[in-house]
């Protein structure tokens, strides 16, 4: 037979009177409640075999076989419900009185019957002796774990699955259960990898021999869920974990102790945070009504309660918890248990959070103490401890006591880990840091330049193979790592231009990720490749997975060494696929360019400098913790020319942000004389210090950050009270990393496409959100009623009619264009598109504002921001409904179209996001292809829209740029004192390659 995964109860010495006799052919009848015991014993020669069964009849029950000096020799528990048979066989080593304990196994179960019977007595025979030796292995292996003596747990737990193996076969039970044994040692080593191997072949054995719904097929298939935690399979952790407790709530009822075992694996796994509080607390209730307030398995959901609010920053709580799962820890298991230790350095964080740092060491000293006993100098457990110590001695002002404990985190780390693992790119942040703080510059930006090498290969990997969630996840999570290379050159490397070049790298490599990332981009080219490149992709696509798990998961089931050679393999294998790929496909090759600081400023024209406008938080490196390092945001500009960088900062975001504020509400208003004011105020805070970095450009490449995302920089007035407009050519780009997709040639398909006036079609009634034209006369806004929590079933779009004479007048400048209005003017017909020259679009743009509402009924913001077309009205539930969101832009195939033109409302609008600009069309048509994007800011009166429309293509006709000519009408309109106000001129911006339609600068 095989034991039981988990011990219900701890082995140890038990005070009991004599017992009840059992005698083979007289069955025992007897009742049984949660807390009691009953005794028998079993006289038997030396070297006999007993077989005894308990048929459980309303009660679940453990047994324990004692020896002949009440010595615990086997546990079992075959059955975790209340009916159904405990098979126990034992062997005799010597001539006496044996006992089996048998208990009720949850404190709280009710009254219920067994019957207790020996079903057979005789001489054991040699495999009745090796199962006998095999089962005492197996106890002891566990009793060895609870010590802490971990070699010897691994060597018992071995001999044992290798006897069971050989008399049992491979797919036996008991070779299921000393499966999980084995797997227990490797999850306190964190060897993970080895422990899912182990725990998958269980798996499959338990399924055949038991059923896929048997309980201790269930208790697998939870550890199962928890060892993919450890490895970040978060995907493939949840659904296992769900699925475990529905199961065992379904055959064990609401409060087993298995369903509190499972309770506590989906509270790791899972990332909601309420949802986690939740789980555990009914975990612990049921541990404690079923196995006791101070039993070991109690102390592990109070050990896990307190690691739940450490991470929500409720100290005072979480030590609670913590003590009193130590002080559990200290009655139940040994001195040396690795819980002890894991334990023990949780309640090291929380009194480094008290900044009790004696006592905080004190703790970790212990903790490192048992954990560098039971599994060696290198094991990644042992690193997350001397991290913490390091940290200490970094925040107490002794550096080198903390570089020689971070220089160890980062050799364990690299060694058993791998050189990409968060661990490792934790260790090289904090050594940074520390150098930092030390004054250490030279080192400082050495450290974080590695660090910052290890994020962008991570972005990379994550990008590659991460669920839209996680990649988004990932891309927040390193968000402080921008601000802290951004200090370290602004607080401490002022003139140094290693620290200058790094800031602006990762600010060029970083910015506008997340959005590159929820893109449909990959798998539209996919679609538009012939068969060779669609074979070439996947291929790259599968290398580039292997990759990525390679180098985010470690090493894993490899050496460290064989984990090297195969990145470097598979590294060859995407070079290659990436070069040939590139000669074939120029829209792959814009995309897959590597960004370095060189690459750009070479893309930069020698009259031109490029803006990076950042968003950050000072980094205070001799910050006693992380909390506390980190300032109120502010802006930053870093200013590229071909053969220089030079930065400014810029000061409070917060007063930046309201200056913006209060410009885009006047911008908005013709009849406010307070606009040239305000844009010059604006201007004071982020142009004037930085306009001396700009040498002789004459063109400004602005790449925005925060809510300067929102802003017409041509607005902005000088102190010789000039609008910017009449200084510099302004050309805006989400990245200066977008300069490198513009040097990749690309030829149009098809004819210029103009869409204008389509007919909405009339709903059977209208909702209360109206987009309809203003009294003055203009396109479509979007109406105040569509705020948080709204989608597009509470818009009504009203007619545009005299977007028809805006298309008719571009149509008689490019005579090739096709028109197509009213009922022709539809979503689908965009779609089906393949990169005309030219697109313009006369329509309503929507974006409906659902940031930062959990309930929100449109979570991608590229979804909540788009283009309404013919029948967006009635939207049908299947096929073209009228909607282009964002998301649908960007899969689209414009790669060679030269402008896309929106002349709609408020289409340059979206979610802003610091670090990422504008979520929606803005940058979605980027991604689609289009060289060239034009876009509003706010609405803009429609016979305002149609002059400025027909002078601007009137200016491309000619062969003026696709910026100048915008920026020569929004002159021209200045110039006319009906149209001088910015609201009629400024609106507008051009995006992109600024290039005249046949490509010349």
């Amino acid at each position: 037979m095989y034991l039981v995964v988990f011990a219900i109860f701890a082995f140890s010495s038990i005070a009991f009177a004599s017992g009840t006799l059992l005698q083979p052919a007289k069955p025992i009848v007897r009742e049984l409640s949660g807390g009691q015991k009953h005794i028998y014993r079993i006289s038997l020669a030396k070297d006999q075999y007993a077989g005894v069964i308990i048929e459980q009849r309303g009660i679940d029950v453990v047994l324990e076989f004692l020896g002949t000096h009440s010595n615990a020799i086997a546990s079992f528990d075959n059955e975790f419900r209340s009916h159904g048979e405990e098979k126990i066989e034992m062997v005799s080593e010597a001539a006496g009185s044996y006992r089996l304990s048998v208990n009720a196994s949850s404190l709280s179960a009710s009254a219920g019957q067994y019957q207790i019977r020996i079903t057979e007595i005789r001489a054991a025979s040699e495999n009745d002796r090796l199962l006998h030796e095999a089962r005492k292995l197996e106890a002891e292996s566990r009793q060895a774990l609870l010590d802490g003596y971990y070699q010897d747990a691994r060597q018992l737990a071995e001999r044992a699955l290798a006897i069971a193996e050989n008399i049992l076969g491979p797919e036996h039970p008991f070779v299921a259960t000393l499966l999980m044994q084995l797997s227990n040692y490797y999850d306190d080593k964190q060897d993970f990898a080895k422990a899912i191997s182990l725990v998958e072949r269980a798996l499959a054995i338990r399924r055949k021999t038991l059923g896929e719904e048997h309980p201790h097929t269930i208790d697998v298939i939870q550890s199962l869920a928890y060892f993919y935690y450890s490895t970040n399979e978060i995907a493939k952790a949840e659904p296992l974990a769900q699925r475990a407790i529905d199961i065992s709530e379904k055959t064990l009822g609401s409060e087993h102790a298995l369903v509190r075992k499972c309770l506590v694996t989906l509270a790791k796994v899972t990332n909601e945070y309420k949802k986690v509080e939740q789980l555990l607390e009914r975990a612990l209730m049921i541990a404690e009504k079923t196995e006791g307030a101070e039993h070991y398995h109690t102390g592990t959901v109070l050990n896990q309660l307190g690691y739940h609010y450490t991470v929500t920053r409720d100290y005072e709580r979480a030590e609670k918890f913590f003590l009193r799962s130590q002080a559990i820890y200290e009655k139940t298991v040994g001195a040396e248990n690795i819980s002890r230790a894991i334990n023990l350095h949780n309640l090291g964080l929380i009194a480094r959070e008290k900044k009790d740092y004696s006592k905080a060491q004190e703790f970790y000293a212990k903790a490192t103490a048992i954990v560098e006993k039971a599994f060696g100098p290198e094991n990644p457990r042992l690193a997350i401890i001397l991290n913490n110590v390091a940290n200490i001695y970094r925040a107490g002002g002794d550096y080198e006591k903390s570089l020689e404990a971070h220089h160890r985190v980062l050799q364990i780390s690299e060694t058993t880990k791998g050189s990409y693992q968060l661990l490792t790119m934790t260790s090289l942040g904090n050594i940074a840091k520390t150098y930092a703080a030390q004054g250490n510059i030279v080192k400082a930006i050495k450290f974080q330049a590695r660090v910052d090498a290890v994020i962008e290969r991570n972005i990379e990997m994550q990008l590659a193979i991460g669920s839209e969630r996680e990649k988004i996840s990932f891309l927040n999570s390193i968000a402080e790592r921008t601000d802290r290379t951004i200090s370290l050159n602004r607080d401490l490397a002022p003139d140094d231009l290693a620290a200058s070049e790094l800031a602006a790298l990762v600010l060029l490599q970083r910015k506008g990720r997340a959005l590159d990332a929820m893109s449909e981009t990959f798998a539209s080219l996919r679609q538009r490749s012939s068969p060779e490149e669609q074979a070439l992709l996947k291929q790259f696509n599968d290398v580039t997975a292997e990759l990525g798990r390679l180098v985010l998961d470690g090493p894993q089931k490899m050496s460290v060494e064989e984990h090297k050679k195969r990145i470097t393999e598979l590294e060859e294998q995407k070079e290659t696929l990436e070069a040939e790929i590139s000669r074939r496909s120029a829209e792959f090759r814009a995309g897959s360019q590597p960004v370095t600081v060189a690459a750009i400023q070479s893309a930069i024209p020698a009259d031109a400098a490029l803006i990076e406008f950042a968003v950050y938080r000072p980094f205070d490196p001799k910050a006693e913790s992380n909390k506390e390092a980190y300032r109120e945001p502010r802006y930053i500009a870093y200013v590229l020319r071909q053969n220089e960088i030079r930065w400014q900062d810029l000061g409070d975001a917060r007063m930046i942000d309201h200056s913006v504020d209060k410009l885009r509400e006047v911008l908005r208003e013709p009849g406010r004389n307070d606009a040239q004011q305000l844009s010059r105020d604006l201007d004071e805070k982020i142009m004037k210090p930085i306009r001396p970095l700009f040498g002789n450009a004459k063109s400004l490449l602005v790449s925005s950050d925060g809510s300067l995302n929102l802003v017409p920089f041509e607005a902005l007035v000088d102190e010789q009270n000039r609008y910017l407009v009449e200084r510099f050519s302004i050309t805006y780009l989400t990245s200066g990393r977008d300069l490198l997709r513009m040097q990749v040639m690309r030829e149009s398909k098809s004819n210029p496409l103009l869409l204008a006036n389509p007919m909405f079609g009339e709903p059977e009634s209208i909702a209360m959100a109206e987009v309809k034209a203003p009294k003055s006369g203009g396109r479509a806004v979007r109406r105040t009623s569509v705020t948080t929590g709204s989608d597009l079933s509470e818009v009504y779009f009203a007619p545009l009619s005299g977007s028809a004479q805006e298309a008719k007048a571009i149509k008689s400048l490019f005579d090739d264009a096709s028109v197509l209005t009213g009922t022709q003017a539809t979503e689908s017909s965009l779609k089906r598109t393949s990169a005309p020259r030219i697109i313009h679009i006369a329509t309503h743009g929507f974006f409906l504002t659902d940031a930062g509402n959990e309930n929100a009924k449109i979570a991608n913001p590229l979804l909540r921001s788009g283009l309404a077309f013919a029948g967006a009205n009635i939207r049908k539930s299947t096929g073209d409904d009228g909607i282009l969101t964002a998301l649908e832009a960007s899969g689209m195939n414009l790669w060679g179209t030269k402008l896309v033109t929106l002349s709609a409302c408020d289409t340059g609008l979206g979610e802003v996001k610091n670090g990422e600009g504008v979520y929606g069309l803005r940058r979605s048509f980027v991604l689609a292809g289009a060289e060239t994007l034009v876009m509003s800011l706010w609405p803009v009166s429609d016979y305002v829209t149609r002059q400025l429309m027909t002078d601007y293509y009137r200016g491309l006709k000619k062969g003026l740029g696709r910026g100048e000519a915008l920026r020569q009408t929004k002159l021209s309109m200045l110039k006319q004192k009906e149209r001088a106000h910015p609201s009629y001129w400024a609106s507008f911006i051009q995006s992109g390659e600024w290039a005249s339609l046949s490509g010349s600068r």
